[in-house]
């Protein structure tokens, strides 16, 4: 009975090293992806920040007064009203 319960013994504890050994190697690759999609997060975060800098300054009236300027837009001190409104309203008769 001594002879099969030592050899048992044994069988299972190599299996369990080996398990262990198995799940050490899984979690260290598992810290390695982490820190892969943690570095990925980060870049996206910063290109987030900038593109919403970028979203400010487009959105500015600084920014359209600039661009209205480069493309020589002028300002009327008058608006220009319709005389005739037969050409902005013609009612169905």
């Amino acid at each position: 009975m001594k002879k099969i319960i030592n050899p048992t013994i044994w069988l299972v504890m190599i299996g369990l090293v080996t398990a262990n050994i198995f799940l050490f190697y899984s979690s260290i690759k598992l810290g390695d992806e982490i820190s892969t999609f943690e570095a990925k997060i980060q870049k996206i975060h910063r290109e987030n920040l900038n593109l919403e800098g970028e979203l400010a300054d487009v959105s500015s009236l600084k920014y359209a007064q600039k661009l209205a300027k480069s493309l020589e837009f002028t300002e009327k001190s008058q608006p220009n009203y319709l005389e005739k409104l037969k050409y902005a309203f013609n009612p169905i008769q």
